[in-house]
């Protein structure tokens, strides 16, 4: 399969397939679920030497949405053959659900504190999905409990789907206000006009969610409209994954040659390591979508490199291996 800009899958100014360095140069991923979970307090860290650092904070994690829903491509009972349908962590038998997560990412630099993808949020109007609607829930508390909101240097969306623009903005005193009030709040370009579209002829559009969690951003000022392949600083890079959403985007992190990834919703569910043709039910084109997870998969594969979901559950950082018929994850 061809892949899809093949440029951002490569260290910078190496060729051929990216590779783990030594251990000093490594990527460091600390990822610690400091946020309650429905069912239990958990910790997942996976901790390497390196300049980077990755907290998750979550808003959600437990059995959520029966396999055939998520992935219509399925075929009847083809996801009961899957390895990660027999994983508890990954899918509950007992109420046909997999498991999935809502978190934010916190990508700690030597240069600044950058929050990935800002969930669903509290007290945001969202009928038509009772999940969403009007939550109450600790997210913006345990987010304080590591790191002050005006701490944050960027808010970094990796598509603007309500899951994942929630938190931009809070209520304060009867109005949405931007939640970090120091952040530059960067949204790539091609997802920024798709959306602008599509609310000028339907402003509930999107759950309503450009209303209550972009515009004000925007009116704020703190809005940075930047392009897809946008270099944040030394090491920390865009790199477009269109399918999801017209203008979806991963981060890339990279130092002395090891690279990992924060891949928002380009996955959705580990049985799409094993099966990545199969998109789930609220991606724009599947065929792009496909393809955003086959080059990715195959760009890192046996080289030791993180991948970051946005909905993956604990322990939800994985590498990835190949195998005779595919890939598999490994921890």
């Amino acid at each position: 399969m061809r892949q899809l800009y093949p440029k951002y899958f490569l260290p910078e100014g190496r060729h051929g397939r990216a590779v783990l360095g030594p251990a000093t140069n490594s990527i460091s991923f600390w990822l610690e679920s400091s946020v309650r979970r429905p069912h239990s307090m958990s910790t997942a860290i996976a901790d390497l030497p390196g300049p980077f650092a990755a907290r998750r904070v979550i808003e959600f994690e437990g059995p959520y949405l029966a396999p055939e829903f998520l992935l219509p491509d399925a075929q009847p009972g083809a996801f009961l053959a899957t390895k990660a349908s027999q994983d508890p962590r990954f899918y509950e038998k007992a109420t046909n659900k997999v498991v999935m997560a809502n978190h934010s990412i916190l990508i700690v630099t030597p240069r600044s504190k950058i929050l990935v993808d800002t969930c669903i949020g509290n007290n945001k109007h969202r009928p038509r999905n009772p999940h969403w609607h009007m939550r109450t829930g600790p997210f913006l508390e345990d987010l304080k409990s590591i790191v002050a909101l005006a701490d944050i240097d960027y808010v970094l969306c990796t598509h603007l789907h309500g899951d994942h623009v929630g938190w931009n903005t809070h209520l304060q005193d009867g109005r949405w206000r931007p939640t970090f009030p120091r952040a530059k709040y960067l949204f790539g370009r091609t997802e920024v006009a798709f959306w602008q579209k599509a609310i000028s002829s339907d402003p509930e559009t999107n759950h309503g969610s450009w209303v209550d969690s972009m515009q004000p951003i925007f009116d704020a000022g703190q809005a940075i409209v930047v392009d897809d392949d946008y270099e944040i600083e030394p090491g920390v890079r865009l790199v477009p994954a269109p399918g999801h959403t017209p203008g979806n985007i991963m981060i890339r992190l990279e130092h002395g040659g090891a690279i990992s990834y924060v891949i928002g919703d380009t996955m959705h569910h580990p049985v799409q390591i094993e099966r990545p043709e199969w998109s789930s039910k609220f991606c724009w084109d599947k065929s792009l979508s496909t393809q955003a997870r086959q080059s990715l998969l195959e760009a890192i594969a046996d080289t030791g490199a993180w991948i970051i979901p946005a909905h993956f559950p604990t322990p939800t950082a994985l590498r990835i291996e190949s195998h005779a018929h595919g890939f598999k994850s490994c921890g």
